[in-house]
């Protein structure tokens, strides 16, 4: 049987660690996750946690200079703050219902930005 998979587009700025100046180079990912598992507390945990491993992936590089892995966690953040937006604007649109996992993920993330 197939799983319907649905994906996102999300959108962030990494800042590169190689450049002094603090270049910035955009990354954009292609978010997939399963619609079904969204209904449920478990689900929409397991599709959070996806969320983060894939912009987390998309959000780290080879850095020669350190001779190893840089994570930007400034992008990490925005890709699933926009991955979950997006997501929570899609099903509403479609008239899905979503666990509150994710509204209380954005609730958490608006309040640590406040808090800065």
């Amino acid at each position: 049987m197939l799983k319907p998979i649905a994906s996102i587009m999300a959108a962030a700025m990494i800042l590169s660690p190689l450049a002094v100046a603090g270049e910035l180079k955009p990354v954009t990912v292609s978010i997939s996750y399963e619609k079904a598992l969204l209904a449920s507390e478990t689900g929409a945990t397991e599709v959070l946690k996806s969320i983060k491993s894939q912009a987390k992936a998309a959000c780290t590089s080879y850095t020669p200079t350190i001779s190893g892995f840089y994570t930007d966690t400034k992008c990490v953040k925005t890709l699933v703050e926009s991955a979950v937006s997006k997501i929570r604007d899609q099903q509403a649109q479609e008239g899905f219902a979503t666990a509150g996992v994710f509204a209380s993920n954005t609730a958490m993330t608006h309040t640590d930005a406040e808090q800065r």
